[in-house]
């Protein structure tokens, strides 16, 4: 299959070089230029869990990625999902499948309803997370940390669920579990609280750009912190009545550990094994930038009212606010145009 991704930073990079060796056709397009600029000339070369060179297609605008393509993929942080899925819209056709990957505050309700109001009858598919972890070593360069074992799709319109997730596993293999809704998968990303987590106890190092390896700076300490956002983010997830992984499930799926471990011991095993990769270096990290207004305000949103109380989540947004002197709970521009209530979110594949 054509595949368009929308994107080109290291999970972009790492789905192109793991979709040519599974025999697609990948194009990538970066909505500024500079994150291809690199590939005009050079192979693309991928390290790691994907080993492969290869001349990448590189597309000059969206229109030029999507004309041809079967299937696109938004691939990038979620403060880029509103400005590529605005460019993408009048380009994407009927009878394609586009995957938001990962989703963060409902950014595939916001492609849907794009869609619905072009008439436009394309498969939307949305990932709790990403296939697989990337990071670009150079212009055209990525190394790809491991390749997840499992991860949850959900799938609009819910009568295409089937075939939506045929299509993810013709792409990537067969390590795709269906969730129950949009819902499930607005629940499931785990990146916000562990990333959060380590940006709010790793602040200095990121502040002043130290060294400092990721999984490394997950120590007991940390790791209690981010155990007690996973209880909110489950209180959460209950009270909607949806199931989703815990983080201990989530670090054993990643990682391939065997059951009865907690989130330290394992992150210990993790460095150990990798390494790395290394901590943020800059405050200017999706740690914070994307997680927190995208990922940690989105639950907010979803518990407020009814919901539970979530006070690690709420003084989380609260204290990288006066950390950054930033309002994150304004920076986010894609759940003021949804409808967390929209049937669509609860519709059951």
């Amino acid at each position: 299959m054509r595949v368009a991704i929308l994107g080109a930073g290291g999970v972009a990079f790492g789905m192109a070089a793991f979709l040519h060796e599974a025999g697609h056709e990948p194009v990538l397009w970066s909505p500024t230029g500079k994150g291809t600029a690199g590939l005009l000339n050079e192979d693309l070369v991928s390290t790691g869990a994907v080993e492969t060179r290869f001349r990448a297609a590189v597309a000059l605008s969206a229109r030029e990625a999507l004309v041809e393509a079967d299937v696109a993929i938004v691939a990038l942080p979620a403060n880029g999902h509103k400005a590529v899925i605005d460019a993408a819209l009048p380009h994407i056709r009927s009878g394609q499948t586009v995957i938001v990957s990962a989703q963060l505050s409902m950014g595939a309700l916001y492609l849907a309803k794009g869609l619905e109001a072009r008439n436009v009858d394309a498969t939307v598919v949305a990932f709790a997370t990403t296939v697989l972890m990337g990071r670009k070593t150079g212009p055209a360069s990525v190394a790809v940390g491991g390749v997840r074992e499992r991860l949850e799709a959900a799938v609009i319109p819910a009568s295409a669920a089937q075939d939506g997730l045929a299509t993810c596993r013709s792409l990537f293999g067969d390590r795709f579990r269906l969730a129950a809704n949009l819902l499930a998968i607005a629940l499931s990303n785990l990146n916000p609280p562990i990333h959060m987590a380590s940006a709010l106890c790793n602040l200095t190092r990121i502040e002043k750009g130290e060294y400092w390896a990721n999984y490394d700076g997950i120590t007991p300490a940390v790791a209690r912190l981010i155990e007690a956002l996973d209880r909110e983010r489950l209180a959460v997830a209950a009270h909607f009545g949806v199931s989703v992984r815990t983080v201990e499930e989530h670090y054993r799926l990643t990682f391939g550990f065997p059951e009865g471990q907690g989130v330290a011991e394992m992150a210990a095993a993790v460095h150990e094994r990798r390494k790395g990769p290394p901590g943020p270096t800059s405050l200017d990290t999706r740690f914070v930038t994307e997680d927190v207004p995208f990922g940690i305000v989105a639950v907010l949103a979803l518990a407020e009212g009814a919901g539970p109380n979530l006070p690690l989540h709420r003084a989380g947004v609260d204290l990288l606010g006066a950390l950054y002197g930033r309002d994150f709970r304004a920076e986010n521009d894609l759940l003021p145009l949804v409808d967390i209530q929209d049937p669509l979110v609860l519709a059951r594949g």
